[in-house]
């Protein structure tokens, strides 16, 4: 129980470091629909880590973070990651996610989906920008799903070997876990 807490507490604060880096070093980014989303990656490796109630509370919270720094409708983020977090919890079990592939083919069809679901979302509201819907979804969301999935393997590495160092448990896998 205890380690279960500090490892909640210890990912929170990890999200948050992500949430910061990603909201400020990455916004300088030179080509900007080039820019990985580091908490959809982050969202992801949390399914995998934990139970669907921490890890949902969790998502949601990482979710509305991420909506008060981004200055959109207050709500969209933390309906979509709660959603990834709960879609991947479903998908976990049916795919082996160890290789760099599988992880990156995950990745970008989670990235692709949550993009074109807060795309809808947010022009939904007006009829006539959904005609530039396709547009948006070719020259904007492919390349950024396309960043996000490339690196998703590196940091699910990265998440996995700090996990395994703070908290001094012997590493294991990512279907192990789940």
């Amino acid at each position: 129980k205890d380690q279960e807490m500090r490892r909640f507490v210890l990912l929170l604060l990890a999200g948050i470091l992500l949430l910061i880096v990603q909201t400020t070093w990455l916004s300088f980014f030179p080509v900007q629909r080039m820019k990985p989303d580091l908490l959809l990656i982050f969202t992801l490796y949390l399914a995998f880590l934990f139970p669907p109630f921490l890890g949902g509370i969790l998502a949601f919270f990482m979710g509305y973070l991420m909506d008060l720094f981004s200055g959109n409708t207050l709500g969209l983020y933390a309906f979509s990651r709660t959603l990834v977090f709960f879609g991947t919890q479903f998908l976990k079990e049916r795919f082996y996610l160890e290789g760099f592939s599988f992880q990156f083919l995950f990745a970008f069809a989670f990235s692709f989906v949550e993009g074109g679901l807060l795309l809808v979302l947010i022009n939904g509201r007006d009829p006539a920008s959904l005609e530039n819907l396709f547009i948006s979804l070719l020259t904007f969301l492919l390349p950024r799903s396309f960043c996000t999935a490339l690196l998703t393997p590196f940091f699910f590495s990265l998440f996995q070997k700090g996990i395994a160092v703070v908290i001094s448990q012997p590493e294991q896998g990512i279907k192990a876990r789940g």
